[in-house]
């Protein structure tokens, strides 16, 4: 008779360092190998701090950011008192990170990307938004935001740094897992590197969002499924309806 973690489907999650695999981990047997990791931009907290003081709203777009700001979030917590500046949160484990933090987030989009999250902003009239975010951020929410007739300010605050050891091995391994869980552009184009097949592979590739659809795409994947909530949370509960579609 097989046992409980052999009738679980074995996914490999692809993320940076320190992530948790949350609810995955229940539903699944989970590998997790970081093949990229970030570092901080130099000199880019002070450029985040000099341009604080003339924003009206600052948005966070991973829970890298506050992590990496966390000087700041003081300084951040004192202008929402005076009411000069209001915070935007995409994503609950953003939100989480911020609040953990005493920082109040006062807007999370419904829809969990740039051009759905400029869309939104547009709507609440900021004046002038600080992104603080990744060197090779996807440009969709600076110009939703500009076309918009709003000013927006994007600092590079992090780098991603692609860790090949790690991403080879990953490819290597891939083969044996029944999902492959990729959770940016980035990691995408760092596993495919080194993935021999991407035009027929062993695995269903699952992106976290439509963004990283779109890359998988472009690297040669002919089928690549998401989930409705581009949340670790909405990729569980897509494999979980895979799952009981099989069954």
């Amino acid at each position: 008779m097989a046992s409980k973690l052999e009738k679980r489907p074995h996914v490999l999650l692809l993320r940076p360092p320190g992530s948790e695999p949350g609810r995955l981990a229940e539903v699944a047997v989970v590998a997790h190998i970081p093949v990229v990791d970030v570092e901080p931009v130099p000199g880019a907290l002070e450029q985040v701090e000099k341009e604080l003081e003339k924003s009206d709203w600052i948005v966070f777009t991973s829970p890298r950011a506050p992590q990496l700001l966390a000087k700041l979030l003081e300084k951040i917590r004192q202008l929402q008192v005076q009411g000069r500046v209001r915070v935007a949160a995409v994503g609950p484990k953003t939100r989480q990170v911020l609040e953990r933090h005493g920082v109040r987030v006062d807007y999370v989009p419904r829809e969990y990307r740039g051009a759905a999250l400029a869309e939104e902003l547009a709507s609440l009239h900021p004046r002038r938004v600080l992104l603080p975010r990744s060197e090779k951020a996807v440009p969709d929410l600076v110009q939703g935001l500009e076309s918009s007739g709003i000013e927006a300010v994007e600092i590079p605050l992090y780098r991603v740094v692609v860790l090949d050891r790690m991403a080879s091995a990953a490819a290597r391994v891939a083969d044996i897992f029944d999902y492959v869980v990729f959770t940016s552009p980035s990691i995408a184009e760092a596993f495919t590197k080194h993935y021999p097949s991407p035009s027929n592979p062993g695995f269903k590739p699952i992106a976290i969002g439509p963004t990283t659809a779109k890359k998988l795409k472009e690297l040669g994947y002919p089928e690549v499924l998401y989930p409705s909530e581009y949340t670790l949370d909405g990729v569980t509960s897509l494999i979980e309806e895979l799952e009981e579609g099989q069954n």
